[in-house]
């Protein structure tokens, strides 16, 4: 996205395996130019509802950043986080943080978090988890695999991470090797046969005599494997080997 652009939705989502034990949380949102910004994070001992409330959390510290449309909407699973949101709060407040039976709020330091993150306009909707929704599905992978210890931040246009950022930023030959490296391992996942020629264009004429020798080298982290009398295929180093 652009300093221009504008969010026009968002989605959170929270996941805990043990409930309470490892936990993650991720947020999606969505721009009006087809850009996407995807967050994520975990927490090792924690519970389903405070992921959930963190993950509206740091996504509502995200909006803060942004412009946002009219009606904008927070999609979640979570009728915790909307309820708590929309209608406990303002009891909890006027009771002191209290619930109706004079008990503390349960994580009280979230509540008090998300109502001092609120933006005006802005709407929680509550979706239905693991019902199809493109969204809610991506945000739960998030969550998920976080509590699991996996990072699943694909599309990241942060300015602090964003392939997108690096691509642009970068100093040129530096990006020129970053997109040398993902078309070799394009090619590598596919299996592509490439030719001699095909293959000093992609590794650059510094690697023409090798080619030409016919015989496997390794340039970085893969390998290059004659085939056939005229064509070669890339593979990816052995870590235990690097």
């Amino acid at each position: 996205m652009n300093s221009d652009s504008i969010a026009i939705e968002a989605a959170t989502d929270g996941a805990c395996s043990g409930n309470p034990g490892p936990g993650g949380w991720g947020g999606l949102i969505i721009f009006d130019d087809d850009t996407e910004l995807e967050i994520g994070g975990s927490e090792q001992n924690t519970t389903n509802n405070r992921m959930e409330l963190t993950a509206a959390i740091k996504t509502l510290e995200k909006l803060k950043t942004y412009k946002l449309k009219e009606n904008f909407k927070l999609r979640t699973d979570s009728k915790y986080v909307i309820e708590g949101y929309t209608k406990w709060i303002i009891n909890w407040k006027r009771n002191g943080w209290k619930t109706s039976s004079g008990k503390s709020v349960q994580n009280l330091d979230l509540w008090q978090k998300i109502d001092q993150l609120r933006i005006n306009g802005l709407i929680m909707e509550y979706v239905k988890g693991h019902s199809g929704d493109k969204q809610n599905d991506r945000v739960d992978k998030i969550a998920t695999n976080y509590s699991k210890g996996i990072s699943v931040i694909s599309n990241l246009k942060d300015s602090e991470s964003s392939v997108e950022f690096f691509k642009k930023s970068a100093p040129t030959e530096i990006q020129e090797l970053f997109s040398r490296n993902e078309l070799i391992q394009k090619f590598a996942e596919k299996k592509y046969l490439l030719s001699s020629p095909e293959l000093t264009n992609l590794l650059g004429d510094e690697n023409h005599l090798k080619i030409k020798q016919y015989l496997p080298f390794e340039w970085r982290n893969w390998i290059l494997i004659p085939k056939g009398e005229k064509y070669w295929i890339i593979e990816k180093k052995n870590p235990d080997f690097l």
